[in-house]
């Protein structure tokens, strides 16, 4: 297994209609997945075949809350992205070291 090689994982998550307070989340981390999964409120409504890809749906009333359960779910900094309208949270990690904790 070559060390360098990097595996992304992100989950995005953004308002369905602006203003609105219906939102999705996709994320391509299995462990996250699962975590979303057994929360209540979030349902899935997309799932890749033959990728690691999940997309919930889910209400929050304000947008603050939203990304407040984003950083609860992914433990991690949450960062938005202006042009796209989004909230994210990304990791950068090798598979080894995925592997090995």
């Amino acid at each position: 297994m070559n060390k360098s090689l990097k595996e992304n994982t992100t989950t995005c998550m953004w308002q369905e209609e602006r203003g609105k307070k219906f939102y999705k989340v996709q994320t391509n981390d299995k462990d996250i997945a699962n975590k979303i999964k057994r929360r209540n409120g979030f349902h899935l409504c997309a799932k890749a075949v033959n990728a690691n890809l999940w997309i919930f749906s889910c209400e929050f009333t304000r947008p603050d809350i939203a990304k407040k359960t984003l950083k609860s779910i992914t433990g991690l900094k949450v960062e938005y992205n202006k042009n796209e309208d989004i909230f994210y949270s990304r990791v950068n990690i090798s598979r080894e070291e995925k592997l090995v904790a």
